[in-house]
């Protein structure tokens, strides 16, 4: 049967294919076995999304390798960090200022507010901004989060802040509903 192929007959049993017809079965092929990798890396529990990256790794859609050791990611919400002890050196008295620094006009609201009284609800917190920066800076401080930075949560902040929005990457403008959503992923 090799030396009938090798020589251009077609093997028993099947229609020879035009150079057309062999691109389209090549790409059928290829399709199929890419579509279980993407099912695979979409597929999530639920609504259950988790984000082991940075803003803009988020993006690539899991496909991000990693050097080094496997990123630590077992964030807790703020619900969590209101009800448990806070890591060594962080102080729940200190003001949210003391992290994340606040413009005239967020310095009635988060800027007259402790670390802790942050991680209730608040009205004008309405996307709950501030309670979950302040739950991911815990995290990171815990070590529950070693793909997260402090300084990569001040930057969020302050570009929401100033802005309105935050630009984890070229091009792409996340609002406060949408930086909940990440921080969010960040934890379980």
């Amino acid at each position: 049967m090799a030396t009938e192929q090798q020589h251009g007959e077609s093997a028993p049993g099947t229609a020879e294919l035009s150079s057309e017809g062999a691109a389209r079965r090549r790409f059928t092929r290829a399709g199929v076995a890419a579509s279980g990798v993407l099912l695979t890396l979409h597929s999530q529990p639920g609504m259950a999304v988790e984000v082991c990256t940075t803003p803009s790794g988020s993006l690539s859609g899991g496909l991000q390798s990693f050097r080094g050791p496997p990123p630590t990611c077992a964030g807790r919400s703020p619900g969590y960090w209101k009800t448990h002890s806070w890591p060594r050196g962080c102080d729940k008295n200190q003001p949210y200022t003391r992290l994340f620094s606040c413009n005239s006009l967020n310095a009635k609201t988060y800027g007259a507010t402790s670390q802790s009284a942050i991680l209730e609800p608040k009205t004008w917190d309405r996307n709950g901004i501030g309670r979950h920066l302040i739950a991911c800076y815990l995290n990171v401080q815990a070590g529950l989060s070693s793909f997260q930075t402090v300084p990569m949560l001040q930057r969020i902040w302050l570009e929401y802040q100033t802005k309105g929005y935050y630009t984890p990457t070229a091009g792409v403008r996340w609002d406060g509903r949408k930086i909940v959503e990440y921080l969010q992923g960040t934890m379980y």
